[in-house]
């Protein structure tokens, strides 16, 4: 009696692990096309996305136009006069914006354009710490002090190249070449080139004759100090 249960056991167990019967091919080919109908299957989601992004501003557009026109002619129901003029304000307004977006492009690629010339002039050419000070000097002259402190910049540089017998790395920025001599008596002098350059050149401040007159002290201050200096480089 022992045994027959044991095996009637056995059994059950063994019928209970047995895989269901397979659906058919019907069922399976069903299932994989509702499978691969998702979203995210989708090969073309990113075209279908665009073109949903495309009709939900042209619809937002619209709208804003529509709006436009219903204020026209509520205005011209008033005042035809009223409306028109308010025509010919969104015309300025527009004609203003546009205009202010055309010159702010324009003079950031001239101030790019003048940035790329000077440093590629400076580059190619053997500089003279004298012929820069007197370029820099007519740069002031004719209002252009920015230039004028940033050829002084350049003379100081080209200065401490002949003083230490070596050249600067072409390409290190002013930061860096400000640190070379933050243990040194050139630190601070240099620093007020730097802060100028970075505030009214780089940033949205406009240089004054006082800046460039504080720059022409620095460096003049720097020229003595290099006279008595056979190597500022800190390691």
């Amino acid at each position: 009696m022992t045994t027959i249960g044991f095996v009637y056991l056995a059994t059950v167990i063994f019928a209970a692990e047995l895989p269901a019967s397979l659906p058919s091919p019907e069922v399976i080919r069903k299932t994989a096309h509702e499978v691969l109908a998702r979203p995210e299957f989708q090969l073309d989601g990113s075209t279908k996305a665009g073109e949903g992004l495309i009709r939900s501003l042209i619809r937002i557009l619209k709208r804003i136009l529509d709006s436009f026109r219903e204020l026209f002619n509520w205005l011209e129901a008033m005042s035809p006069v009223l409306a028109w003029l308010f025509i010919a304000v969104l015309v300025f307004i527009l004609v203003v914006l546009v205009t202010h977006i055309v010159w702010t492009i324009a003079m950031f690629v001239r101030r790019d354009h003048r940035a790329l010339a000077l440093a590629e002039s400076l580059a190619l050419k053997k500089v003279n710490p004298a012929e820069l000070a007197r370029d820099a000097e007519a740069a002031r002259a004719r209002g252009d002090y920015i230039l004028g402190v940033r050829l002084l910049f350049r003379a100081c540089l080209a200065l401490l190249e002949q003083r230490e017998g070596s050249t600067f790395r072409l390409g290190a920025t002013n930061r860096e070449h400000l640190n070379r001599y933050r243990q040194t008596p050139l630190y601070d002098w240099l620093a007020r080139f730097v802060s100028i350059i970075d505030l009214k050149w780089y940033g949205p401040e406009k240089c004054q004759p006082a800046d460039f007159a504080a720059c022409r002290e620095s460096y003049e201050r720097i020229c003595s100090l290099a006279a008595g200096i056979e190597n500022a480089q800190h390691a």
